[in-house]
C-alpha cells in the first residue's frame, strides 16, 4: 500500500470516530435520528410566474412576454410563523444603525464558519428527525467555505448595491437604506437564469446611467427608475437571461412601490410575490437582506441540486426549488435558515458543480454519498490547479483549502510516524 493510500484511510478511521462523537453527543442531547426518508410535505403550484431550470436548446422562449419568472405558490395555510421584526422601527433606522442591523441578522463573514457548527440547535423537539448525513456534510461543507472566495461572497445578488456602489463612488456610508432596498430587489429580479458577474454587470449599467444620464449622485432610486425609459433599461440589463421581460417587470414594480409602498418596498413575502416577475427565493432573499427577517430558507438551482444529492430532500418528490425549500423547513434548524444559502451555493460554484465535480479536493468525501471514488482515490489532481494555487476551471480561488489540506496531510503524517514509534517500543517489551 502506498503512503497517500494509507494517508486517506487514517483520514477515514478519524472522521468515522468524530462520525460516532456526533452521534453520541446527538443520543445525550435527544435528538432523534433516522435514515428513512422524510414524508413528503403537499405544496401546490397553481401560477407559473419562472422558465424551467433547464432551458431547451431547440426553442426560443425570449418572444413569449405571457410567461412569467418563478413559481408563485398559492397556500392557504403556512405553518411557518413570520420572524418577529419590527419593520416599522426598521424603517426609522439611519445608515449606520440600519446596516448594523442588517449585519446582525444576516452575517455574511465566511469566517464565522470555520467554528464547529453548534449541536445544541438541533434539540427543538418540534423538528422532525434530521437526515442521517446532514451533521458529519454540512460541517465539512461550513469549513471549506471559510476557506474558499466565490462569486456570491462579492458579486451575489444580495452584495451588489454594496459592491456596484462602490465601483461608482458611491460608499456604504452614504447609502439610504431605502435605496438599498430597493436596489437589493432589483439585483435579485435580475438574477435569475443569470450568473453572479453578470448580474453585477447589468446592476453597474444601470447605477452608472442614473448617475451620468439623469444626474441622479444616489445611483438606483424608485424615481430614477421611473425615469429611465424600458427600451435604454432593456439595453442596459440586455446581458441577462430575459432581459426584455425583466426590464418590464422592473417598470411595473417601481410603479407598483411608488403608488402603494410609499417608494419603499414591502414587508412580507405575501406583498413580495405579488410583485411582477418576483417568487419566492427572490422574496425571502429580499426579507433577509433589506429588512432583517428570516421568513423562509432561500433555495436557488445549487440548494435543490445539492439537497436532492445528499437525500436531505426526498428527490422524487421534490420536483422544483419550492418543494425542496418545504421540506428543509420542516427539520432544519431555523438558526441555520440564512447561512444555508451562502453555504451551499458558494460551494455549488467552485468545488460541487453540477459538472466538474472536484472530489478530489473535497473534505467531505468521506462522508458523501455522491462522491465520485475514482477522483477520490486518484488524489489531488494538480493538472487542474493553477501556479498560485486558483482553479483553471471554475470561478473561485480555494488556495487557502488547498492549503490546508497540506497542513492536514502533514499533521497525519507526523500523527502515522508516531503511532509507527508506538507501536514499535510497545513490541519490544
Amino acid at each position: 500500500m502506498n503512503f497517500g493510500r494509507f494517508l486517506r484511510k487514517v483520514t477515514l478511521i478519524r472522521d468515522r470516530n468524530l462520525y460516532r462523537t456526533y452521534s453520541g453527543i446527538l443520543k445525550m442531547q435527544g435528538v432523534r435520528r433516522s435514515k428513512r426518508i422524510r414524508d413528503h410535505l403537499e405544496v401546490s403550484v397553481d401560477d407559473i410566474k419562472q422558465e424551467a431550470d433547464i432551458k431547451s436548446k431547440y426553442f426560443k422562449t425570449e418572444e413569449d412576454t405571457s410567461v412569467k419568472l418563478e413559481p408563485v405558490i398559492k397556500e392557504e395555510f403556512s405553518p411557518i410563523p413570520e420572524d418577529d421584526v419590527d419593520t416599522d422601527w426598521v424603517k426609522l433606522l439611519d445608515n449606520k444603525p440600519y446596516f448594523e442591523w442588517i449585519s446582525k441578522r444576516t452575517s455574511d463573514n465566511i469566517k464565522d464558519w470555520s467554528r464547529t457548527l453548534d449541536l445544541n440547535i438541533f434539540t427543538d423537539n418540534s423538528k422532525e428527525v434530521i437526515p442521517d448525513n446532514f451533521i458529519p456534510i454540512y460541517s465539512k461543507v461550513r469549513l471549506m467555505r471559510s476557506k474558499i472566495r466565490t462569486p456570491v461572497d462579492t458579486v451575489g445578488c444580495a452584495m451588489l448595491p454594496i459592491t456596484v456602489g462602490k465601483e461608482s463612488g458611491i460608499e456604504k456610508e452614504d447609502i439610504l437604506p431605502i435605496n438599498y432596498r430597493l436596489q437589493v430587489l432589483i439585483g435579485v429580479m435580475l438574477s435569475s437564469q443569470t450568473k453572479d458577474e453578470i448580474n453585477a454587470a447589468a446592476m453597474h449599467n444601470i447605477t452608472e446611467y442614473c448617475i451620468n444620464e439623469l444626474e441622479i449622485p444616489e445611483g438606483i432610486t424608485i424615481d430614477a427608475l421611473l425615469e429611465i425609459d424600458q427600451e435604454i433599461l432593456d439595453e442596459l440589463i440586455h446581458s441577462v437571461g430575459f432581459h426584455s421581460r425583466k426590464a418590464k417587470y422592473l417598470k411595473e414594480t417601481a410603479l407598483i412601490l411608488k403608488e402603494k409602498h410609499n417608494s419603499d418596498i414591502p414587508t412580507n413575502i405575501e406583498g413580495l410575490l405579488a410583485l411582477p416577475g418576483v417568487g419566492p427565493k427572490m422574496g425571502y432573499l429580499t426579507l433577509q437582506k433589506a429588512w432583517g427577517k428570516i421568513d423562509g430558507i432561500c433555495v436557488d438551482v445549487h440548494v435543490h441540486r445539492l439537497a436532492k444529492m445528499w437525500k436531505w430532500v426526498d428527490e422524487k418528490k421534490c420536483k422544483t426549488p419550492e418543494h425542496t425549500r418545504k421540506e428543509l423547513e420542516s427539520w432544519l434548524p431555523r438558526q441555520l435558515w440564512y447561512e444555508i444559502n451562502s453555504v451551499l451555493v458558494g460551494f455549488g460554484q467552485v468545488i460541487c458543480m453540477s459538472r466538474g465535480k472536484r472530489c478530489d479536493i473535497c473534505l467531505a468525501n468521506d462522508v458523501c454519498n455522491a462522491r465520485d471514488k475514482k477522483l477520490v482515490n486518484k488524489g489531488i489532481n494538480m493538472e487542474l490547479e493553477g501556479g498560485d494555487g486558483r482553479a483553471k476551471t471554475t470561478r473561485g480561488d480555494y488556495s487557502e483549502l488547498l492549503q490546508y489540506i497540506k497542513e492536514e496531510n502533514g499533521k497525519l503524517k507526523i500523527e502515522f510516524e508516531q503511532i509507527i514509534e508506538e507501536t514499535r517500543i510497545k513490541s519490544e517489551f
